[in-house]
């Protein structure tokens, strides 16, 4: 989905203004450079794919809503994304290890999870983990209400729609939930309820939204209450019908924990707690800020862990319980009064990609047999109907001049919207078998790597020279295959260059005189066995510096080299990867193109490998 491809002209055009004669070469990999620059300005939005905060550009998760503190963007897209806002542009991160999530569950020996919408990919969890899903029924019959998707032409129209439903909610004193996909979307509700003068809360990806979430959350199933959500999938907290008396007393009891301390904590608003607390309330407050501690103790304080009497966890867990008490006996009264108008009432504005985002904004309402209601608000213009067609009906409706105002309803339209989705699924359940499938080629490789840097990692001194002498032996075995074509035999010339390159390689080398003449096989056998003296002069020179020496300097130019090696074939095979997906225009599979072309790659690695940590042995100098 978000991808761009440059056409003929525009390779030509980037090929000129780089100054380059192959915009997919290997050794200087400038397309993705360049189709990165371009997704940053074209696809990827400001307050929808990322903030801006403090001069740095922050990722913002699609699934959660989160800002993904500490992560970035790689293949240069993040830095193009700072040129584009005008933010200083800092250096690439370094990849020096990757696992894609599917490989790493796949290594743990039992698998097993619970989530209440993982029936819509179950397909997924069998093909790749090999699990069955098992659709296990709530406890208390669920009372919730899914309207049926009221779809509209325009935006307008289904902005309007939805903006009219939920005042007609707020005015009978039902909670409201909005669920926006972007924190663009949720702002421009937000400024539609401001001009209406209705009070509401917004909880997006903005710091001083998420520093207000626990706040959000607690009262959004108060009476009245309206609250813009932008993904609530993964919030991980139930809204309770007339708020949340626990949410509100571990924020009123942190609250005095915080001053006593001297800590600043985001302040609620004003009239945010449903009462003043009592004396007797108040006194165990302060008698558990006295002994503060602020959050670990309060998280055990809120919890049912047994905690020692007369402990700072047992003082805060006496003013936790009174707290929660005083303000459950307040809002049980309007927990009913809700419970009968009907319950939280979820407002859904566009379709996510993935159903189960769609059910996690559902689940929101109707939780534990509390009574419910949701209904999504979809427009043919939305993204997903956009790229995933649904223009066939659009035109339709323009030729009966279907008004903005109109929900279509009829049994073809729901089909349609149905179809468009499963679609969007079956296309992102391809792109992570896709995925999965090109890390499977990756992961033997992976596994052997780190098998080898293991071994040199945990390997005595004895088995580490061993192995040194191998990697000689095989280094005098490229040399020769490298100049060795084809000839019978040694000639003066073929002997004077093969002494020149074991010369570069193996400095303390004896003088090579018989090579000359002689057959392959007899001539590789007398230079490896030079190799191996001139190896065994270096490690006795580098003990006679300090015992041992030789065995650390090995183990670690061979931890080096394999460190900086497997980064330059990470790079190199996502480079192949990108390579590969055009090979398709030529009749050929990506995966083969990419299983074929990652395992020369590989080879020609190991050769580097054993050539870099020998060369660099035999250069070392102790100091």
């Amino acid at each position: 989905m978000m991808t761009v491809a440059l056409t003929e002209k525009g390779t030509a055009y980037a090929e000129a203004a780089l100054q380059v004669k192959d915009l997919f070469n290997p050794q200087q990999p400038w397309a993705a450079y360049v189709t990165n620059a371009i997704k940053a300005r074209e696809l990827f939005a400001k307050d929808k794919a990322y903030i801006v905060k403090d001069g740095e550009a922050l990722i913002i998760d699609e699934f959660s809503g989160r800002v993904m503190a500490g992560r970035r963007w790689g293949d240069g897209l993040h830095q193009a994304i700072e040129a584009k806002e005008g933010l200083t542009v800092q250096a690439e991160t370094e990849v020096i290890a990757s696992i894609t999530y599917q490989s790493l569950f796949r290594r743990y020996a039992k698998l097993s999870a619970m989530s209440g919408t993982a029936l819509t990919e179950a397909e997924e969890f069998s093909t790749i983990y090999g699990l069955s899903v098992v659709a296990v029924p709530p406890v208390l019959p669920r009372q919730r209400v899914d309207l049926p998707n009221a779809v509209y032409k325009s935006v307008k129209g289904k902005s309007s729609a939805a903006l009219n439903e939920l005042m007609g909610m707020h005015r009978s004193g039902r909670p409201v939930l909005v669920g926006t996909t972007s924190v663009d979307a949720s702002q421009a509700f937000s400024d539609k309820l401001t001009a209406l003068g209705v009070k509401h809360e917004v909880l997006n990806a903005k710091p001083e939204s998420i520093a207000r979430e626990a706040e959000i959350i607690a009262q959004a199933g108060r009476k009245g209450a309206v609250t813009i959500a932008t993904n609530m999938a993964g919030r991980g907290t139930d809204i309770l019908l007339g708020g949340s008396p626990s949410a509100m007393a571990r924020l009123r009891v942190r609250e005095a924990l915080a001053a006593a301390a001297g800590i600043a904590v985001p302040p609620v608003s004003p009239d945010f707690y449903p009462c003043a607390l009592d004396e007797d309330t108040l006194g165990w407050i302060a008698d558990a800020a006295k002994a503060y501690s602020l959050d670990e103790k309060l998280a055990v304080a809120a919890s049912a862990a047994a905690v020692e009497e007369g402990s700072v966890e047992d003082l805060a867990r006496e003013a936790f319980e009174a707290v929660r008490q005083a303000f459950d006996e307040v809002l049980s009264p309007e927990r009913q009064e809700v419970a009968e108008l009907g319950g939280l009432h979820v407002i859904g504005t566009n379709l996510h990609e993935s159903r189960r985002i769609d059910d996690q904004l559902r689940g929101r309402s109707g939780r534990q047999g509390d009574p419910g209601s949701t209904h999504f608000f979809l427009s043919l213009e939305d993204r997903i109907f956009r790229l995933f067609g649904a223009d066939k009906v659009k035109g339709v409706l323009d030729f009966l001049r279907v008004a903005e105002d109109q929900p279509l309803e009829s049994e073809k339209v729901t089909e349609t919207v149905q179809s468009v989705q499963d679609g969007v699924e079956r296309y992102y359940y391809e792109l992570r078998k896709g995925l999965f499938d090109f890390d499977e080629v990756i992961a033997a490789q992976r596994e052997a790597v780190y098998a080898q840097r293991d071994r040199a990692l945990r390997t005595d001194a004895a088995a580490t020279l061993k192995a040194l002498h191998v990697a000689t032996a095989a280094v005098v075995r490229d040399i020769f295959e490298a100049n060795w074509k084809g000839r019978a035999s040694a000639d003066g010339a073929l002997a004077m260059t093969l002494a020149t390159k074991l010369g570069q390689f193996f400095p303390a080398l004896a003088t090579l005189d018989g090579l000359e003449g002689k057959q392959r096989a007899e001539a590789e056998a007398i230079a490896t066995t030079a190799a191996a003296a001139a190896l065994d002069a270096k490690v006795a020179q580098l003990d006679g510096v300090r015992a041992g020496l030789a065995y650390e300097s090995a183990r670690y130019l061979t931890l080096l080299q394999t460190d900086n090696l497997w980064k330059a074939h990470m790079k190199a095979m996502n480079f192949v990867k990108d390579f590969a997906g055009l090979k398709v225009y030529n009749q050929q599979k990506p995966i083969d193109v990419y299983r074929e072309e990652g395992l020369r790659l590989y080879e020609r690695m190991q050769v580097a490998m054993r050539q870099n940590v020998v060369f660099s042995f035999f250069a070392y100098k102790p100091r």
